[in-house]
């Protein structure tokens, strides 16, 4: 391994910016730009991020999948910059094969406690955050306690983390070969042949069972008929589980907030249209969702079931304002797993209860629901369902054991 000379940085920042211009961008983000000359004329990183530039200008639309875009091809190019004095766009199969070896077992400074802030705004200007890490904790397929506990352990990634980094490249090198810019798709050519899947040795995301998912449902509607926020969080765990939507999926960007016209009654079956995915995506709403739709919008004084291109906001704030950000989504869902937390240990409910509650996030959710289904929907009907995920993806995270 080369001598690692640069510490890894931040390149980009928020969803809209990857529309300004080159100027505009180092104007407001000067740090990036010295960054870059940092590493001389050797290697050509100002192409590499001007190419990832327009990448991440087709994948702005949604602040979620924006995020992860970004942190994928930000590691790919921080990683070949650093430890291979090469471009990213001239990586052949055994430099990329080295790459997920890298994200397998990274540095210790490439891997932080906890997601910090990329920047830290000065003025007019956005400078580094030295905190911040390429990798961090949520990624990783365990639990731990201290910061010298990660250390001695090491970062070992989710297998569905390690999926969507290969899925997320070689749509990169995709994009790269189409404008003429890479010669070949290296995450292609360093796929095992005979349809052969990537080998990884961590276990998948965590689900619940029906019977635990039962408790936690029960528990959440008992806090929800005593509460308007408990019908609003009710409302968002429901959408995880039975519409297996994302909190970027009802979070509110800078351009839209997403309305209750989204929901549409088409010869007797109910739809949804996620216009923040890329290319916006027409779901099938679940039976099993219907009755939480309709009691969260009684609860906000509006007419059981939505009606035809309904402007109502999907999620407001506890003051009336229109749309919610994902931070305030993952906030809301959080104090009322601890409501539950707090009535399931005056119920008697044993620690290791306490324990999975206190790690259970809306992603969760939406795996748990998609692994129930699985049980009765084929994989093609459950990939119609997830969105943008191959079927390979559902078949061997969802049916395979």
């Amino acid at each position: 391994m080369v001598e690692v000379r640069l510490l890894p940085q931040p390149l980009f920042a928020s969803p809209h910016t990857m529309c300004w211009t080159e100027d505009e961008y180092f104007a407001s983000y000067p740090c990036v730009s010295s960054y870059l000359e940092g590493f001389g004329l050797q290697v050509d990183v100002s192409g590499d991020f001007r190419s990832a530039r327009s990448y991440l200008s087709l994948h702005n639309h949604s602040q979620g999948t924006y995020g992860n875009y970004r942190g994928f091809i930000e590691r790919l190019l921080l990683w070949s910059w650093i430890f291979t004095n090469k471009s990213a766009l001239v990586l052949k199969r055994q430099d990329f094969a080295a790459f997920i070896d890298f994200c397998k077992r990274p540095p210790p400074n490439w891997v932080g406690d906890v997601p910090r802030a990329r920047f830290i705004r000065g003025g007019q200007q956005w400078h580094y955050n030295a905190d911040w890490r390429p990798m961090d904790a949520r990624s990783q397929a365990r639990s731990w306690i201290s910061e010298g506990e990660f250390r001695t352990a090491g970062y070992k990634p989710f297998t569905g983390t390690l999926r969507q980094l290969l899925s997320i490249c070689s749509s990169f090198y995709n994009f790269l070969h189409r404008e003429g810019l890479a010669a070949a798709n290296p995450v292609v050519a360093a796929r095992p042949q005979h349809g052969r899947c990537l080998h990884f040795e961590h276990p998948t995301r965590n689900v619940l069972n029906a019977q635990d998912l039962s408790i936690v449902l029960h528990h959440l509607e008992l806090h929800a008929s005593a509460s308007p926020n408990g019908e609003r969080a009710l409302f968002i765990v429901a959408a995880a589980l039975y519409l297996y939507l994302r909190p970027s999926d009802l979070a509110s960007n800078h351009e839209t907030v997403p309305i209750m016209g989204a929901f549409s009654l088409e010869q007797g079956s109910w739809w949804l249209i996620l216009e923040n995915r890329n290319p916006p995506l027409k779901i099938p709403v679940s039976g099993a969702f219907l009755p939480y739709l309709v009691r969260y919008r009684i609860s906000r004084g509006l007419s059981p079931f939505p009606q035809n291109n309904e402007q109502t906001p999907m999620l407001e704030t506890v003051h009336g304002r229109p749309g919610l950000c994902d931070r305030q989504i993952t906030g809301i869902v959080k104090t009322a797993l601890i409501e539950v937390h707090q009535c399931l240990k005056v119920s008697g409910h044993s620690d290791v209860d306490m324990e999975i509650l206190k790690s259970i996030s809306l992603r969760w959710f939406r795996a748990s629901g998609a692994k129930l289904a699985a049980q009765v929907r084929s994989p093609a009907d459950l990939q119609r369902g997830l969105g943008n995920v191959s079927l390979s993806y559902v078949y061997g995270r969802y049916y395979a054991e």
